[in-house]
């Protein structure tokens, strides 16, 4: 009866348990996959958002860039200057397109949102592209 008892108080151990398979353990990786991996861009869709940003800068700074390379004066001055903030909002309106075609339903933008703001943007750009050209002297 005693050992009835202790049967019941103690839980069945199987007498052999199943081994754990072991996984391949993976090289330590570089410092440089390992920001790779923090910053996601190790996927196809992170090397695209990276090209992506990286375009909209050359196109939002070429005037910039430019200006700060060459040491011109006058109308090709004020020209620079005045296509600063234009390419840059034209950038970042061409950003809200891409974003709003592809992510749009996820971030709930309508067609006609996602075209106003990219419609903002190029109108912000070209007042501050006519204001910087008319103050530049």
């Amino acid at each position: 009866m005693a050992q009835r008892a202790q049967a019941l108080e103690s839980p069945s151990v199987p007498p052999t348990a199943p081994r754990r398979r072991r996984e391949p353990v993976e090289p330590p990786r570089s410092w440089w996959f390992q920001v790779l991996d923090f910053l996601e861009l190790t996927s196809p869709e992170g090397r695209r958002a990276y090209v992506l940003v990286v375009g909209l800068l050359v196109v939002g700074f070429w005037p910039l860039a430019l200006l700060a390379a060459l040491d011109v004066s006058g109308t090709p001055r004020k020209a620079l200057v005045a296509l600063g903030p234009v390419s840059i909002c034209m950038g970042l309106a061409a950003l809200i397109l891409v974003c709003g075609h592809r992510y749009g339903e996820s971030l709930r933008w309508s067609r006609r949102q996602t075209w106003g703001m990219a419609a903002l943007f190029l109108g912000l750009g070209l007042l501050g592209g006519l204001g910087l050209w008319f103050s530049e002297g």
